[in-house]
């Protein structure tokens, strides 16, 4: 009796899938004609345009009544976005390599899987694609929510003139693997990344206190460590045990289920304004008592909300000292331009890092 009613909901699902591809296929035929007519433009400039995705998005999660949720419509609609970018140009991504780490994820997550990906030796080394126009963009780690700001990312965003172009946030979860089945018990070594170690150190503590704990330079080199040496679990991320064919043990081991990274875009590209923005600044003051209070108060005057602050000596010069902030709007927006201005009255060097959509 089920089956007889089940039979015609897969019917009508079957209509329905085959009226999405249809659409789908419109899509892209649609946005091949885009990417002809830019073409004749300027063929030089890449078409990822973040701000028109993001408002593609947003438009979109606005419309959706359920029963899937936001972040799901979204996925969805990201590799669709992905696929048709696709037909409109080939996007090579640079990011912190090796394959099947947490930074192949967020290129994935921004990007879509449709996206090629360059895996790099360095933070640095991402930033060099990008600079010599290797790649038309790349996506760095910047912060963590429980190990703090990427010091590399940081003194790369102060020595080169790229510009931020987007950022992302990508939940991190750590999974115990490794590459042959055995008792856990048994485990003799784990292996991997130190922030991974640290950030799972209580799980381990309590799960497995003999073991040996190995650092390696990334969660992928130790998903290889296990394939090599016996007794060996790993702690990666869940696209590494597929890369990499692992047996996993134990999911989302992690100290803190609220752990994320935020990963920043990289490019050469001006992003236009959107109703949600975010503003990175480089703000160099001399090294002086009450030099933060004094860059602070035009934010606080038109009350633009800041959204990070990182404080660090100038590496150019010993008297003067660099703030990293994050400011909601955009550069372009009156307010912003008002406190701009107010900065650089103050004796401030003030450098735009880049506006682009907040996902914050």
């Amino acid at each position: 009796m089920s089956n007889n009613k089940i039979k015609p909901i897969r019917q009508k699902i079957d209509a329905l899938d085959h009226q999405i591809l249809k659409l789908i296929q419109k899509r892209g035929s649609l946005a091949q004609k885009i990417g002809d007519l830019k073409g004749l433009i300027d063929s030089s400039k890449s078409f990822y345009k973040p701000d028109r995705e993001a408002e593609i998005l947003r438009g979109i999660a606005k419309l959706n009544e359920g029963p899937i949720p936001d972040n799901k419509i979204k996925y969805i609609f990201k590799e669709i976005i992905s696929s048709c970018l696709s037909l409109e140009e080939e996007m090579t991504i640079a990011f912190l390599g090796p394959e099947g780490t947490h930074s192949e994820g967020a290129v994935i997550q921004k990007f879509g899987s449709s996206s090629l990906r360059s895996p790099r030796a360095t933070i640095e080394d991402v930033f060099h694609q990008v600079r010599t126009g290797s790649v038309k963009f790349g996506i760095v780690p910047v912060e963590n929510s429980s190990e703090g700001v990427v010091n590399a990312t940081l003194n790369s965003l102060a020595d080169e003139d790229i510009k931020i172009c987007g950022e992302t946030y990508l939940p991190i979860h750590h999974q115990l693997a490794s590459a042959k089945k055995f008792k856990l018990a048994d485990a003799q070594v784990i292996a991997s990344h130190p922030q991974a170690l640290g950030q799972c150190s209580k799980w381990l503590d309590a799960n497995l206190p003999n073991a040996k704990r190995e650092i390696t330079s990334s969660t992928a080199e130790a998903a290889k460590l296990s394939k090599t040496q016996q007794k060996t679990l790993c702690i990666v991320s869940s696209l590494a045990i597929k890369k990499y064919k692992l047996h996993p043990y134990q999911k989302n081991i992690e100290d803190f289920s609220n752990n994320n990274t935020r990963f920043l875009v990289i490019g050469n590209i001006d992003i236009g304004q959107t109703k949600k923005d975010k503003t990175s600044l480089l703000i160099q003051t001399d090294n002086k008592p009450g030099a933060l209070i004094k860059i602070l108060e035009p934010f606080n005057k038109r009350k633009i909300n800041l959204e990070r602050i990182e404080t660090r000596p100038s590496r150019e010069s010993k008297n003067a000292h660099n703030f990293f902030i994050d400011s909601s709007g955009h550069h372009m927006d009156a307010k912003l331009k008002q406190v701009i201005v107010s900065l650089k009255a103050l004796g401030a060097s003030v450098r735009i890092l880049g506006s682009y959509p907040s996902e914050s």
